[in-house]
């Protein structure tokens, strides 16, 4: 409680001031005149002042009030000079409001509080949204800055395949802002592919996020196999760990690969397999094709050779949390789904399988040399092009992307959860990899790539017609038909969606 009282114990003897008693000067007292018989006699008393004469001035007194009237003149003068400029130099209060997703009032509330006793002109308003139609709703409000009947999102959470969705309503990041927080040297380095356009970052990071490869340790530890780093292994291991009844059902499944429809982040894994094998879309090779569909072929040969998965399986997810799958590729985030499905499953992760390093003359005879290329699929903050308070959302994105605000975001988030979302940073690696769940995606991360094909965007626009286009492909291929003909239909699709989104990676 605020104590308004204030201090009035004045000493009486400071208060009570009389002026010094008057003397009587006796050089201007007139001379005695004869009495008239008529007047009766009278006396002057030294108080009176005698006809004619002015009152003795006491000088002494009269600069003592002019003094005091004076000081106290200046005091309201100063006062008033004080408060005129303290409320002409006062910055003005600024509400920035920001759209997240994932994390938690109750995660962000904290952070807040810290930021804003640091600055206590910019209040935040976090409002936490679900995931369906975002990307949609999100663009519809941005379309609406400047409209005084609509509230304006100042800051905003998108995918990192969103960046060609939102050129148009992203801020570069100031390069001020990027030196300060190491956005060049201390991020991880698949952000400066995904995030950087003619030389400027359009948002900020504060996670990450991939693939890594869950297994069932009971499965494992019975078949006596060890994990595989190749796909050929794990598709290997896969044949070996499945298990059908007399009718030829699987009854438990070596790797959810091969479809489209019931394995999920199928999409991910296709993108992945596509980055290893040297495929890139965005420029105009002769092999690009012919590769891809290498590709697809190798990853419905798991439903159409090995018959260790099939489109009467359950979800991959669901398959895995109930103790029927051996491998299942997944994101971090999944950890969380299985753990509240199955408390009591026994799984571990490792790194994703790669393939074999071609030598010289095209061959893959040393399976020692493997590839380093990972899957990245996260989110990331921008700041509307649009809004009236930039310099002050920069700032406040620069607390949350620096070492303390990640620090504080990834222990808030661990109340409520098993971890925090995954660091970005390169130099903040070793405070997480020690966690057996995080460690296979962050100690990978930084030899991670990504592309159009990240699943769980709810995007309805790049991911959703990329995804439309790969699984029409994968569904002819699984039905028999012509590989070529898949591959034409395929490319055409993916040329479209280039175009229409003016991809350029």
């Amino acid at each position: 409680m605020v104590d308004f009282s204030y201090d009035i114990s004045v000493e009486l003897e400071e208060i009570k001031s009389p002026l010094p008693a008057r003397e009587i000067n006796k050089e201007r007292l007139p001379e005695e005149k004869p009495v008239n018989d008529h007047v009766e006699a009278r006396t002057v008393m030294p108080t009176e002042v005698p006809v004619g004469e002015n009152p003795p001035v006491n000088k002494k007194n009269n600069r003592k009030k002019i003094f005091i009237f004076g000081a106290i003149g200046l005091v309201l003068i100063f006062a008033l000079i004080f408060y005129l400029l303290s409320g002409k130099n006062k910055p003005e209060l600024v509400t920035l409001n920001y759209w997240g997703l994932w994390e938690d009032e109750t995660v962000m509330n904290g952070l807040i509080a810290d930021f804003e006793s640091k600055n206590a002109n910019i209040k935040i308003n976090y409002r936490r949204n679900q995931i369906n139609d975002y990307r949609t709703r999100l663009i519809g409000r941005l379309e609406k800055t400047g409209n005084e009947d609509v509230e304006t999102v100042d800051i905003f959470r998108i995918h990192n395949t969103w960046i060609p969705m939102f050129r148009n309503y992203l801020e570069a990041v100031p390069s001020e802002t990027a030196t300060k927080i190491a956005l060049d040297t201390d991020f991880f380095d698949v952000y400066k592919t995904d995030l950087k356009e003619n030389g400027n970052y359009l948002s900020i990071p504060l996670m990450y996020d991939g693939l890594a490869l869950f297994y069932n340790k009971d499965l494992i530890a019975e078949a006596k196999v060890e994990l595989p780093k190749t796909w050929w292994e794990l598709e290997a291991i896969a044949n070996k760990l499945t298990t059908k009844d007399e009718t030829g059902k699987i009854k438990v499944s070596g790797v959810a690969l091969g479809t489209a429809d019931n394995v999920d982040h199928w999409s991910d894994i296709v993108g992945l397999m596509m980055k290893q094998n040297g495929i890139d879309l965005s420029k105009s090779e002769v092999n690009n094709y012919s590769n891809l569909g290498d590709v697809l072929s190798f990853y419905t040969s798991f439903v159409t050779k090995d018959k260790v998965w099939d489109e009467t399986m359950p979800n991959s997810t669901l398959l895995f949390a109930n103790g029927k799958l051996a491998f299942y590729i997944g994101p971090s985030w999944r950890i969380f789904d299985i753990q509240k499905l199955n408390k009591s499953l026994n799984f571990g992760i490792t790194g994703m399988p790669q393939l074999p390093v071609l030598g010289e003359n095209g061959t893959s005879d040393d399976q020692t040399k493997l590839t380093d290329i990972h899957w990245a699929s996260y989110w990331t903050e921008g700041v509307n092009s649009k809004s009236k308070h930039q310099e002050e959302a920069w700032k406040f994105l620069e607390y949350l992307s620096s070492v303390e605000g990640l620090t504080n975001m990834y222990t808030a988030a661990s109340q409520i959860r098993d971890f925090g979302e995954i660091y970005p940073r390169k130099s903040m690696v070793t405070k997480i990899n020690d966690n057996w769940k995080v460690a296979p995606f962050v100690n990978n991360a930084n030899q991670s790539t990504s592309w159009y094909l990240a699943s769980e965007t709810n995007d309805s626009g790049v991911n959703s017609d990329m995804q439309k286009y790969f699984g029409d492909a994968i569904n002819l291929m699984i039905e028999g038909n012509d590989p070529e003909k898949a591959m034409e239909t395929l490319k055409s699709g993916v040329n479209q969606t280039q175009t229409k989104y003016k991809l350029k990676r």
